[in-house]
């Protein structure tokens, strides 16, 4: 049952991302229709905003799993991202992870994604691919023990991204996957002497989240 409540969040939220991310694009074709672009803009002008990259934070991991604060490298439609999060942080990774009187020590996500954008110079819809690698450890103080966990996270995604002005940019964007269980075991905390008597659980499941991007471009 904790598990079905938990996959019927995620959905939901996804879902809630989706249309988020469908009415940004919406309202900036329309501002777009509404308000085109001189017709005399210049080649110069445009080369000289051109993207190379960008730096982002995800707020909305609060609400997820975890804070995520990333890199991005690319050029006009293509680009990689490096990104880390920190799972502790993350409501929803704490009701997925943690029970009764359980606790994060600390637990983190590491990511590599590539994404692919219909509109040049890396903005506007686009869809991706992701590997993310993320490990928990997770203390209970009553047994005096501690259980440390790796998945391996690969991942479709899509989203939309709205450039703010030359510099800055907004994206939202929804992923879903799978978490395949790595490696799991349990050790003693200090003081500790019953780790034998536990077995780590296994946590793989289906895996689906959103994220909310606000970068900066370089």
């Amino acid at each position: 049952m904790a598990e079905s409540g938990l996959r019927s969040k995620v959905a939901l939220l996804v879902v809630i991302a989706c249309s988020c991310v469908s009415a940004v694009a919406l309202a900036d074709e329309t501002e777009t229709k509404t308000n085109p672009p001189p017709a005399g803009a210049s080649a110069a002008s445009a080369a000289s905003a051109a993207h190379h990259g960008s730096v982002f934070i995800d707020p909305l991991g609060f609400l997820l799993f975890g804070p995520t604060l990333g890199v991005e490298l690319g050029a006009n439609r293509l680009s990689a991202t490096l990104y880390g999060r920190w799972l502790n942080a993350g409501v929803l990774a704490k009701s997925l992870f943690l029970e009764g009187a359980d606790s994060f020590a600390f637990s983190y996500g590491a990511g590599l994604r590539g994404r692919y954008f219909l509109q040049d110079n890396l903005q506007g819809p686009h869809v991706g691919l992701g590997l993310e690698f993320v490990h928990s450890t997770v203390d209970n103080a009553t047994a005096v023990v501690s259980t440390k966990s790796s998945y391996l996270v690969p991942m479709l995604e899509g989203g939309y991204r709205l450039p703010l002005s030359s510099s800055f940019y907004l994206g939202g964007a929804a992923a879903v996957g799978y978490a395949f269980q790595l490696s799991s075991k349990v050790e003693n905390l200090p003081g500790g002497s019953s780790a034998g008597l536990y077995v780590a659980q296994d946590r793989s499941t289906i895996y689906g989240s959103a994220a909310l991007e606000i970068g900066a471009y370089f």
